[in-house]
């Protein structure tokens, strides 16, 4: 009788409420990122999908009607003016993260892996500053050194060289952009030196690796997700800055970011700009995905 009452009685000695509170443990995380789920939608997703809906609209005594017209798509895709802003942004960008990728590597490794750890916080501090600055300020600043009375010229001026035109050109916007992408992509880059494995470039120098080998070989595949989230951030940037091209380049010619104002001034064409920044954020999307993709499947190899 005792033995057959005993599995009741371990059964009604278990803790009430087990399963409740295993479900409310899963059901915590959920919970703890609700918030930030209802911003993102509040304030992302509801405005983005309101802005793809505008690109099908009309605009009627310089007012949005709402329509399902896709005159807008086939007036702005096929128009000489936004494919010429789509190759000359397109170009900037991949030159502006190339430039960016070249100068942040260098910098990232001797932080990461040549530093003492105090002096590596001092140089992630100092990197982090200019990423919580104001970048138009900054970008005005490259203005008024590169401007016909700068600090170029005037130094050029007193050493008896004649003077240079810096802006209005590829140089000074190709300058405001690193001014936008290098921090960033320095930081990430030394995260992603400071995350891997060390002790693989150990083994490959004590199994006579030279320098340029253990770089190709171990460094640079150990970081391929670093490498491609710094490429992909600074092409975000590049392509969709628009203060480098109006305060260095005068908005000629002009890129995407900046044929969207011009759209909305030339008749509150609210409509077609909205195809031009649905179409950035879909490239840029595009290039997301891409270079994700890429790098999943050399991991996987």
């Amino acid at each position: 009788m005792t033995e057959a009452s005993l599995p009741e009685i371990s059964a009604a000695s278990s803790p009430p409420g087990g399963r409740g509170t295993r479900r409310a443990r899963a059901a915590l995380p959920l919970l703890l990122g609700l918030p930030v789920a209802l911003w993102q939608v509040a304030f992302f997703v509801l405005p983005l999908a309101f802005l793809v809906v505008v690109t099908f609209w009309k605009v009627r005594n310089f007012r949005l009607a709402p329509a399902f017209d896709l005159a807008n798509w086939e007036k702005v895709l096929t128009s000489t003016p936004f494919q010429r802003a789509l190759v000359y942004t397109a170009e900037v960008a991949l030159v502006a993260t190339v430039l960016s990728m070249l100068l942040a590597f260098p910098a990232a490794h001797a932080i990461a892996l040549r530093l003492s750890a105090r002096a590596r916080g001092r140089w992630i501090a100092f990197l982090i500053i200019p990423v919580f600055s104001s970048y138009i300020l900054k970008v005005y600043a490259w203005q008024v050194v590169l401007s016909p009375g700068g600090l170029v010229n005037t130094g050029l001026a007193l050493l008896g060289l004649p003077a240079a035109d810096l802006l209005g050109g590829t140089l000074s916007l190709n300058i405001g952009l690193l001014t936008l992408t290098l921090p960033v992509v320095t930081l990430i880059l030394t995260f992603a030196l400071m995350g891997m494995d060390h002790s693989l470039i150990e083994a490959a120098r004590n199994l006579g690796a030279s320098k340029v080998q253990v770089l190709t070989q171990v460094t640079l595949p150990a970081i391929k997700p670093g490498l491609g989230l710094a490429g992909v951030t600074a092409f975000l940037l590049s392509f969709g800055d628009y203060a480098s091209p109006v305060f260095l380049t005068g908005s000629n010619p002009p890129t995407l970011a900046i044929l969207i104002v011009d759209t909305v001034k030339s008749g509150s064409q609210w409509p077609r700009a909205s195809v031009i920044g649905v179409s950035m954020l879909a490239i840029l999307a595009l290039a997301f995905v891409l270079v994700q993709a890429l790098t999943q499947k050399r991991k996987t190899r």
